[in-house]
């Protein structure tokens, strides 16, 4: 991997010995495959599987991350039991640490306080995927993200966006939101990357209170009866459980 410099965290694969770069770091060895490097051409994909295989219990349920930690021969520390509870943190984080220490610290939560959601990547790609990036969600099974308030029936977020990152216009409402959209504030509002939840239909403004001009449309809440218990400053879990 690149680790500094132009083209920062691209990937490159070796298919001759060359002389070691400090700007590269080694991260694996091609165990089998490297016939399909050297004749790659342009646009090729790769299917690429890895050895040791990720160890990522968030989004499992409790019952299912035991028994995986069990099997991998990692003791797990937690709280909370049953099959209605989700993982929604493990630290260490890695698998090469996991695997190191051999023991995994879990943070769990009823799943009645875990909201799912539906993406829509055919109208929003570029947006869907800002917001798996900063809620988690592009890493693991559950994400999350800051509540910051509601009035009326509008339910607003404000996760953390990295300076740099552009939100274009995309997916923008025609004549009406309906109810229990999801949506991010584009950059041509202040309100940028806010992310709201409107519970009804509105003609006027979208889930974010904006103009239709200011939002992307990205997908819907599914369980909307959740928002209700949410208080300012909350830290919200979110679970994608499909696509539109």
């Amino acid at each position: 991997l690149r680790t500094k410099g132009r083209d920062r965290g691209s990937v490159y694969i070796y298919t001759s010995d060359v002389p070691a770069s400090p700007a590269h770091t080694v991260v694996g060895q091609v165990t089998h495959g490297i016939e399909l490097a050297r004749l790659a051409k342009d646009k090729d994909i790769f299917c690429v599987q890895l050895e040791p295989r990720r160890f990522d219990l968030v989004g499992m349920t409790l019952d299912d991350a035991l028994a995986l930690a069990k099997e991998h021969g990692i003791t797990a520390e937690y709280l909370g039991e049953g099959s209605e509870v989700v993982v929604v943190a493990q630290e260490p984080g890695t698998t090469l640490e996991c695997l190191s220490k051999r023991q995994v610290k879990l943070t769990t939560l009823h799943y009645e306080k875990v909201i799912d959601i539906t993406l829509d990547d055919t109208a929003a790609p570029v947006t869907c995927d800002i917001f798996r990036r900063v809620t988690g969600l592009n890493l693991h099974d559950v994400g999350k993200m800051p509540f910051f308030f509601n009035f009326e029936d509008v339910y607003l977020f404000k996760p953390n966006i990295p300076t740099g990152v552009k939100i274009i216009p995309e997916n923008i409402p025609a004549k009406k939101t309906g109810s229990a959209a999801l949506a991010v504030t584009n950059d041509s509002r202040k309100g940028t990357g806010t992310v709201g939840v409107r519970l009804s239909e509105s003609e006027e403004f979208g889930p974010t209170s904006e103009p239709f001009e200011g939002t992307n449309v990205i997908g819907r809440v599914i369980d909307t009866g959740k928002l209700k218990s949410l208080k300012e400053k909350d830290m919200v879990f979110f679970r994608e459980v499909g696509h539109e």
